[in-house]
This record gives structure tokens, sequence and C-alpha cells, in this order.
């Protein structure tokens, strides 16, 4: 039964969100000193990829934080991964928060995965639980928790042995809506069992019944009005890390880390527009166990697998939030990666269809990033992780905070960079460059599959096969042959070999050899324009995406399709060309190497073209249907993978609109706006299929039967882990180990405390008799903490029997494993844990 905690203000309700019970007591004073945090590599620095910026750590001692907020007054609350909460605050007005108030200072195994700043108060979601952190007398500083609202959890879940049971897989990301509601969404808690079968076989693959619901308060969005009411709003969501409101009250969520578990392995980590009644792909439509759903695509896939996606803020300027950056960078999203330590600033434009986005790489981090902030003054904070991918090093690990400021105000910017011919790329600038700029002496294109602006400095790389196939795939200088800038000097073109290659492209340059190096990333995305007016002016050129709003909107602030906007509202004809790539629409990619287990009927594709003025359009396949003078559909039945056929629209100007949308056989009902990664320029040519192909040269000779023995015996890996329906489920599921690398998994054996696992965090509880429980968290509910211990032996602990729990700083898993083994029984144990079993023959 949902339940709100009040004193007697039941009331005010509707208004306030009530109040805690006056029996709760207060904060109880602590001192500021902060634990010495655990050692860490010091090297490790953001670098910023584009000019203007200057990057200061915080010079503050904490624990790993889960998120931060600022206050309207400057002041930054923290909440920790060890369950403690502080208040930062700059104490001699310099811009740099250098003092620390810890005033939650009980560790706790239920830490904070979303906060919210509400009328000046802390507002953070727990398991089951919204509290807030009050300041009562007035000093700034919160000296009162209060449970806001609870008991939205159902219990049936909460006690299902099918699901998992970690902090994770109940409430996590927060936000308080412009309607005056709460919304938060709840873990899948079938990370490693999707559709929740309830059995298991014999060979440990899940069986049984499946019991997943769209309807369940799992792996979904909630809302909570003022009276209480839970509504089930989304579905499909596999870990929602932060929710917030974009200008337009529209909601969005960063989706972490895609499917690994399941057979289409591990898609990518989404940016997503959260709509009512929607299902998000997590788990995917199945023809058995989930035929009747549709998988909404996100707005921008951040790519390639593993990055993580974790915090963001809409850099939406208002009275208590400042602009980061720019002025053409107001209201996009930035967003932090946290395994592969990245800043994106994710530029979004709504249609009638839907978010059409575009995504920049604008920092490298070097360290787990976890969440960021934007201050009055407009400047980004961004908490991190210490430790190496995916998980660092817990709780009790040092955590690292560092401010991004703006200052090259006057230091022209790019804007946008894309290939204009097939020899010849175009960087936009929001200003013209000095004249005495020498850029074109210090430039470098490089193209691969899979390489970013920031590839040649990235450290932190998550131990998954699929991240070393990235780093083995090739990367090709392109010769460049000349580089100018335009009379205006806003635009510099760069002419090389000729690429046709739909693959990534990185550039580097220098505005001079004293300049910081800029480094940005681009492909083959986006068509050729040509507009042909009556009285004899012409404009060519490069624009992302065929609706005329996305593409001004995408590219504001660049002075030449500013003229084009001013072209299409004249008497003339506007022609556009491009290819399209409409392979899997809504059906979610599948991870190179992965086998989906059934073939997925191929997509029929309805591309809807719409304008107020007049227009025709052409394809080189697909059936064009001409609906009238405004409007042209063209059908494409049985996509295919790496077909792209080539489309070409002839549009009458003046034109204020021209909007395109997409319906598909698997849901006519609703229209959808295409990506930007759909639009391919004309002389683009697919990749060649990628393989994933792996040898393991650590493991040749190594027995795969001896390892199954020394994992159930001699290893005994079976007392805490469980692999192939053997063993015990208190740290890690290891049924994924054939999706990471050799080195990984062999760190995790040699040194179990260089990385530690959110499913292996260790917890020492203290009860009120002094007696001590340890083990790791593997449930919760409002009476008691479920803590599971070697062996299989799990233990219920009645909350008032708790006096204090704390994590502990070291893994529960011991070092010296690969001691008690012959390098030929490590071999065989590896060999167990990262090769799928052999194929039995006659």
């Amino acid at each position: 039964m949902f339940t709100f905690t009040s004193a007697g203000y039941t009331t005010l309700l509707a208004l306030a969100w009530g109040c805690l019970s006056a029996a709760e007591p207060g904060i109880p004073p602590v001192p500021d000193k902060q634990p010495p945090p655990v050692a860490n590599d010091r090297s490790a620095f953001p670098t910023m990829l584009v000019p203007g910026f200057v990057v200061t750590e915080l010079p503050i001692s904490l624990t790993s934080l889960n998120n931060i907020e600022y206050r309207a007054d400057g002041a930054l609350y923290a909440g920790g991964y060890d369950g403690r909460f502080h208040l930062l605050t700059d104490s001699d007005g310099d811009g740099i928060e250098d003092e620390v108030r810890t005033f939650w200072s009980e560790k706790s195994a239920n830490y904070p995965l979303g906060m919210v700043v509400k009328d000046g108060d802390l507002h953070t979601v727990l398991t089951d639980e919204v509290v807030r952190f009050r300041d009562t007398d007035n000093d700034g500083v919160p000296d009162r928790r209060e449970t806001v609202i609870k008991g939205f959890d159902d219990p049936d879940l909460v006690a299902a042995p099918y699901l998992n049971h970690r902090r994770v897989d109940s409430s996590m990301a927060l936000a308080w809506g412009p309607d005056g509601a709460w919304y938060l969404t709840m873990g899948n808690a079938g990370y490693n069992n999707p559709y929740w079968h309830d059995q298991k076989g014999k060979n440990g693959e899940m069986a049984g019944s499946n019991r997943y619901s769209t309807d369940k308060r799992r792996g979904c969005l909630l809302r909570i009005d003022a009276r209480g009411k839970v509504e089930l709003r989304a579905s499909g969501l596999r870990y929602i890390m932060c929710l917030q409101f974009n200008e337009a009250g529209d909601l969005f969520g960063t989706e972490q880390e895609g499917a690994t578990w399941v057979p289409n392995g591990n898609p990518f980590d989404e940016f997503l527009h959260i709509q009512s009644g929607r299902h998000y792909g997590f788990p995917p439509r199945h023809p058995t166990f989930l035929p009747r759903v549709v998988d909404e695509p996100s707005v921008w896939d951040f790519t390639p697998q593993h990055q993580s996606t974790c915090g963001f803020r809409f850099n939406t300027p208002g009275s208590t939030r400042g602009r980061f950056g720019p002025s053409f960078w107001e209201n996009d999203a930035i967003v932090t990666g946290e395994a592969r330590g990245k800043l994106w600033r994710t530029k979004l434009v709504s249609t009638d269809s839907g978010y059409v986005a575009s995504s920049q790489l604008i920092a490298d981090i070097g360290l787990l990033a976890v969440d960021c902030a934007i201050s009055p003054a407009g400047d980004l904070v961004v908490c991190c992780h210490t430790g190496k991918p995916d998980w660092g090093n817990g709780p009790s690990g040092e955590g690292r905070l560092f401010k991004f400021r703006y200052v090259g105000k006057h230091d022209p910017q790019p804007i946008a960079v894309w290939a204009s011919a097939k020899d010849e790329t175009t960087i936009a600038f929001d200003r013209a460059l000095d004249s005495t700029s020498n850029i074109g002496r210090h430039l470098q294109i490089q193209s691969g599959r899979f390489i970013d602006a920031g590839s040649h400095i990235e450290k932190m790389r998550p131990g998954y096969k699929v991240v070393q196939m990235q780093q083995r795939d090739s990367v090709s200088e392109v010769n460049i042959i000349s580089a100018n800038l335009t009379e205006d000097r806003r635009y510099l073109v760069v002419r090389s070999s000729p690429r046709t290659t739909a693959q990534n492209y990185a550039i580097r340059f220098r505005e001079g050899a004293d300049k910081h190096e800029a480094c940005l990333s681009y492909d083959l995305c986006g068509l050729e324009a040509n507009w042909r007016g009556e009285e004899g002016a012409a404009w060519s050129g490069w624009i992302p995406h065929p609706d005329l709003k996305e593409s001004s909107e995408l590219l504001r602030g660049s002075k030449d399709h500013d003229k084009l906007t001013a072209h299409v509202r004249t008497p003339g004809e506007l022609r556009l060309k491009m290819r399209l790539n409409l392979f899997n629409m809504l059906q979610p990619a599948t991870q190179p190497g992965s086998e989906l287990g059934y073939e997925p009927k191929p997509e029929t594709v309805t591309l809807i073209l719409r304008s107020d003025a007049t227009l025709q359009a052409k394809s080189t396949a697909g059936e064009v249907n001409r609906v009238s003078l405004h409007e042209t559909r063209l059908v494409f039945e049985n996509v295919a993978d790496r077909e792209w056929p080539e489309v070409s629209i002839a549009v009458a100007t003046p034109v204020q609109k021209l909007k395109v949308s997409y319906t598909t056989d698997r849901d006519s009902t609703h229209e959808r706006a295409p990506g930007i990664r759909r639009v391919m320029l004309p002389f683009a040519m697919p990749a060649t299929e990628l393989r994933n192909d792996r040898v393991i040269p650590e493991l040749v000779g190594g027995d795969w039967n001896r390892g199954a023995t020394l994992f159930k015996g001699k290893a005994a890996c079976f007392t805490c882990h469980v692999m192939r329906g053997e063993g015990f489920a208190v740290g890690p599921d290891l049924n994924n180990l054939v999706h990471r690398d050799y080195a990984s998994v062999l760190q995790d054996i040699v040194k179990p405390n260089a990385v530690i696992n959110p499913d292996a965090i260790g917890y020492v509880v203290t009860k009120t008799k002094n007696e001590v429980v340890t083990g790791t968290r593997t449930g919760e509910n409002q009476d008691e903490l479920i803590i599971s211990q070697p062996g299989g032996q799990s233990t219920k602990i009645k909350k008032p029997q708790i006096l204090k729990v704390e994590p502990m700083k070291l893994s529960l898993m011991p070092e010296g494993l690969d001691k008690i083994l012959t390098s030929t029984e490590l071999r065989d144990l590896l060999t167990f844990l990262l090769t799928e079993p052999p194929v039995a023959t006659n």
C-alpha cells in the first residue's frame, strides 16, 4: 500500500508533499573531517576536445559520489555511493568549492541513485522511498531527514525468487515534473533473466514460465501525484541512471549499458525521450516471450558499445542555472559516460513526429564520469569514481570532482564538421578565424569504423571482447591535399583523397602551434542540397536532415546555412539527394557476434514526406505513392541490411515546412522521425560486414571440462558465483564472461580489489547486540535487509536490530586464488569461464 509519512500536515499534503513524523529524529551533528582517500593514480585528468575551457579539480577529499546538484545560492549537494550526504561550498569566493560539510554521516547499502533540489531542499530516491533533507534552523546546512513518499514498490516483486534484488533493481532516477508530480524509474531486476523465467535448465539456461509483463513495477517509469496515486507510465527500461525534463516539459533519460546478457548482446547506451505508453526495448520484442510490444527507438545511441551513460543536465539557463559554454550550446544535453570516461553535448530538435538529435564528444574525462551539474554561474561540475571500468573501486573508493569553466568566449568555436564531397571536409565556426591562423598546418584526419574524436587519448576501456574487437579494427590516415579558409574565415575547407566508406572520421587541428588542439568526429551522414532561385540566385551544400527545421536547428550558428533558410522562402526550387539506411527501424540492434536464436521478420518501412509547397520524390527502390501535391509516401518492403536506396526530393519554394516521418508494419499507428544516422550522402557506401571472431592465444590448449571441475572444486568459485546453473548467487553472475576479455577476467582473479562490481560490494552490518554480519546486499524491503554470504547462506536482519551498515573497502573475494592453482589449472579455469562449452561429437 502506498503511504505518506507526515506530522499532522494532512491538509497540506497536496501542496507540500507532506512532512516527516515528529518522532523521527533530526540529523546529528558530525565532524567535517573526511576519511583519507584510497590511493589512486593522480595522473588521470580531463582533456577538453574543443577550445575555450579550463578545467580545475576541486580540492576536496571524498569517497565516490553518485549524484550532485546545485542549490540556487550556489551550494553543491553531493550524494555518496556509501550512503552519506554532503554540502560543498566556496569559502573564499574564487568560484571553486573547497569546503565540505557532511550533514548525513550514516554509511548504508541503501545509497542514492537520483537527486533533485526542490524549493531549496535536497530530495533523493532510496530503495523504496523518496526522502528530503531540510534546514530547519536556517544556517544553510540540512539538519532533518524526512520521508516524502514511500510504499510504491510491489511486495510480490520484492520477494520474487526469479528477480535480482540489488540496490539498482529498485527505484533509481528521480525528477520533479512540471505537472507537480514525482517521476522515478525502477531497475529491471532481470538483467540476466530479461523475460523473468522462473526456473533454470540443467545447463543454466532460463526455463519454466516467463513472468515478465509490461504492467509490472520493474524496468519502468512511475508517476506519483500529490494525492499519492501511483501510475506506471512506460516500460522496457533497463537501468535509467538519470531523468530530466527539458524546457518544453518533455522527459528524457539515460539508459545504461544495453543488454549484455540477452541474445542480442549489448546494443548501445541510449538517450531516450520517455513517453507514456511506450516500451523501450528491454526486454526486446520476442516471438514467444514478448510478441506484441513495439520497441521504441532511442533519440540517440552512444556508440560504440559499452559507454555506460549516466548523469546529464539540460543546458537551459534560468534563475538558478547559467548557460555552460557558447550560445549555440543552449538547451543541449550535457551527458556523462562512465565506463569510457566521456562527456558529450547532445543537441535535440523537436518535430511533430518526435525528437531528432546530434551529438558531439566534448571531453575525455579519463575517469569514471558518473554525474554532472551546472552552477548558477554556468560552470559544469563532473563527479567521478576512481578505479577501472566498469565499476571502479566501490563505495569506499576515492571520489574526484572537476569544474569546467568557459573562459575563451571570444575564441572561434567549431559548430559542426561534415563531408561536403567525396574528397572534401568542411568545419564551420561560430565566428571568423584570425587572418593569421595557420590552422591548415596542424591538421590530421583518421578513418575507422570505431574511431571518435578522443580515441587517440582514450584510456578507459571496459573489459569486453567486443571492445577488444573494436580496438583491433583498422584505423587509417586520410591523405590531406590542401586546407583553406573561406573568404569570411568562418569555414575551413579541407581537400583530401576520396573516401566513400560510411564509417567514422576523426579530425584534429590547432589554430596555431601554441593553441589548444581541437578534436572532432564526423561520418558520411547527411544529404546534398541544391537551391535555384527564379532570379538567378543559387545555393548548394550539405545539410544533416531533409526536415528543414531540423537542419536549421542542428546547424544553429552556421552563417552559410542561414542563407539557405532565407533562400527557401523565396521563389525557386530546392532539390535534395540522399541514400537511406532503413534497416531495423523498430528492431533493436544486435551486437556483432551475438545470435538472437530466431530470424526476425524484415520490416516494411513507409517514409512520409509532407510540405506546405508542391513536392515530388523519386527512389531507386520501393514504391512511390503521391498522395497529393503536398504529400508523398515511399514504401520499402522487406528492408535488408546494407541496402541503401537513393532518394531524390524536389520542392517548390517558397516553402516553410518539409516534414519527414516514417511508420513500419510493426507499428503503423505512430509516426516517428528518422534520426540523422539514417540519412546518408549519395556517394556513401556501406562498410563491409563486421566479423567478431575471437581467438584467445592464452587459452590455447586449455581444457573446458577440467575448468568446470575446478570451478566447483579446488577454485571454489561456486561458493559465491553462479555459472551455467551451478553455484550460489552471492557475488556477480558470471554467465556473461563469454563477452568479457581475457585480461580483465584474469585481473578479477589476481587482483579482486582493482574493480569492485556493484553486485559484489561487501557490507559489514553491526547489530544492536554487537553482532556482526558480513556479506553482499541481495535484497531489502521496508522491514529488513538481506545479506548473502559465501556458500549461499542468506541472513535476514530486521531493521530495528541494525546499528550501522558500512561498505567494505576491499572485495569479499580474497586475493591469491592464482597462487593456489598451477598455471595449467588457471588456464583451464579461464577456458571454462571465457568460452562456450565444447560441442559434443559422436
